[in-house]
């Protein structure tokens, strides 16, 4: 049989090797994404300019301050019912059917190029009202309109 193991040995790495490794491994990280870099230095350079950097540095560094002075702001009876509205607007949003907010708001965007595109001149009779009826796309357009407003004016 063999004989049982008492002692294990760690092989043990130097470490300047572990730190040629690790230069190696950045080096390689570097490279690969040099863009994405050479612009996160520009948005550095860009915010240190601006002083927005030293801003930032130093909301982080007094963070706990910072946020009690946004709350302190915020609890003052004048921000309130911005606040409140703020919320509801949250609400509403997660209620509405983006998709077909979506389709009535591109139908909405064409009629609005249609229409500054048009020059209308003189003014619109009765008959002309009537006659408008007659073109399926008007039609169509005051039937889903009546539609809406019969949807909206359900209990």
């Amino acid at each position: 049989m063999a004989e049982k193991l008492s002692k294990i040995k760690r092989m043990e790495v130097p470490k300047e090797t572990i730190r040629q490794r690790n230069l190696e491994e950045v080096a390689a990280a570097v490279s690969d994404n040099k863009e994405a870099i050479l612009k996160g230095i520009d948005l550095l350079e860009a915010l240190n300019q601006s002083e927005t950097l030293d801003m930032m540095n130093a909301l982080v560094k007094h963070r706990e301050d910072a946020l009690v002075n946004v709350m302190r702001e915020l609890n003052k009876p004048e921000y309130a019912a911005p606040v409140e509205n703020l919320t509801k607007l949250f609400q509403l949003a997660g209620r509405l059917d983006v998709d077909e907010l979506q389709y009535f708001a591109d139908r909405m965007n064409h009629a609005v190029k249609e229409a500054a595109a048009s020059e209308a001149s003189g003014k619109t009779s009765y008959m002309d009202l009537l006659k408008a009826l007659k073109d399926p796309e008007i039609n169509r357009s005051i039937t889903m309109l009546l539609q809406f407003l019969r949807g909206m004016g359900k209990a």
